[in-house]
């Protein structure tokens, strides 16, 4: 048995559709307990944080345009943030979302069922912890400790 925790944001496009819930509850089903949870208005400068890997790639720009809800709708720049924890919680989530590009992504994962390509950006619906290193930064960068359950 190997315990993680993984950190889940639901993209500008999934809180647009209103299919938050129905995600997390699709996450939940697989055995995962949510420990942490959080509406927040981002910034420029935190997203730039978070996705400091991806600093020099010519997508980077339009990847936070999208994040801050530039793409959307949206009245603010919110995301919700969660910390789901269980067994093997990095593997079985990232099965759950399917591949990246919605549209290599199988049709019964998240991202095969409520992704898409528009506006040249992937609305990918869910953005989930790749490894337990990432997890671990991430989840700090989002969550103090106190704001995660034990």
């Amino acid at each position: 048995m190997h315990m993680e925790q993984t950190l889940i944001l639901m993209k500008p496009d999934t809180i647009e559709k209103h299919l938050t819930g129905l995600v997390l509850s699709r996450l939940e089903a697989l055995g995962l307990e949510i420990v942490a949870a959080k509406a927040t208005v981002t910034t420029r400068a935190l997203w730039e944080e978070h996705y400091a890997n991806l600093k020099g790639k010519p997508f980077l720009n339009s990847v936070i345009d999208f994040m801050m809800g530039n793409f959307n709708h949206l009245p603010d720049h919110r995301i919700y943030a969660f910390v789901l924890r269980g067994e093997n919680a990095i593997s079985k989530v990232r099965a759950a979302l399917g591949a990246t590009n919605p549209e290599q992504a199988d049709p019964w994962t998240l991202r095969g069922q409520f992704g898409c390509i528009k506006n040249d950006v992937m609305q990918n619906a869910v953005h989930a912890s790749g490894t337990v290193e990432d997890a671990a930064r991430e989840i700090a960068l989002w969550f103090k400790p106190e704001e995660i359950l034990p």
